[in-house]
C-alpha cells in the first residue's frame, strides 16, 4: 500500500463528495445528512487555508483542511485558551477517511499534515462532535485538549453538543 498526502485540487472534489456520502452512515460526518448545501461548499470552504487529500493506487480515501478562524463565540473560547488573537489561530476541518480502509493510517498521517501545517503558522484548534467517541479519543490521544463542550451553532434547531478543543504548542 503505498498512501500518499497531497494538496487537494478541484478535480478531486467529486470524488469526495462520492467518499462523504459512503461513509457517513457508518461515522455520522457530517451530522446531518443529507447536507442542507451543496457537498463541494462542504469540502471547499471561504475561510480555508489549506486542504489536502490522501491516495491509495491514485484512489482518494480521506480528507483534510485547516481554515481561519471567525470572531463568534467558538473562536473567542479557542484564542482565549491558547492566549492569543483569532487571526493566529488555524482550525483543523473536514477530517475524513475511507471507513473500510480504517487502521490502515490515513486519518493519522492526514491529521499530522494538518497539524504540522497548524502549528507552524498559527495555533491548532478544531470543533467535534461530543458522539463521536472515535475521533475524540484520536485527537486526546494525540495530545488534543478538550476546553468546552458547547451547542453545534450550524444547526442550531438540533441539539448536536460539540467539543472544541486545542493543541498546545510547544514550549
Amino acid at each position: 500500500m503505498d498512501l500518499v498526502i497531497r494538496e487537494r485540487q478541484d478535480d478531486d472534489l467529486p470524488a469526495l463528495a462520492k467518499l462523504l456520502e459512503r461513509q457517513q452512515p457508518q461515522t455520522r460526518y457530517p451530522f446531518v445528512w443529507p447536507f442542507p448545501v451543496p457537498i463541494a461548499e462542504f469540502l471547499k470552504r471561504p475561510t480555508e487555508l489549506r486542504a489536502w487529500v490522501a491516495e491509495i493506487e491514485d484512489e482518494v480515501v480521506g480528507h483534510i483542511a485547516v481554515e481561519s478562524v471567525g470572531d463568534d463565540p467558538i473562536g473567542r473560547s479557542w484564542a482565549t485558551a491558547h492566549d492569543t488573537k483569532l487571526t493566529e489561530l488555524r482550525c483543523v476541518s473536514v477530517f475524513f477517511s475511507d471507513i473500510s480502509r480504517a487502521g490502515q493510517g490515513i486519518g493519522s498521517r492526514l491529521l499530522a499534515t494538518a497539524t504540522e501545517f497548524a502549528l507552524a503558522d498559527g495555533y491548532p484548534v478544531l470543533d467535534v462532535v461530543a458522539a463521536h467517541e472515535t475521533p475524540v479519543n484520536l485527537y486526546l490521544r494525540r495530545g488534543w485538549q478538550l476546553i468546552e463542550t458547547t451547542q453545534a451553532p450550524w444547526h442550531p434547531e438540533i441539539d448536536i453538543p460539540i467539543h472544541l478543543m486545542i493543541l498546545p504548542r510547544p514550549r
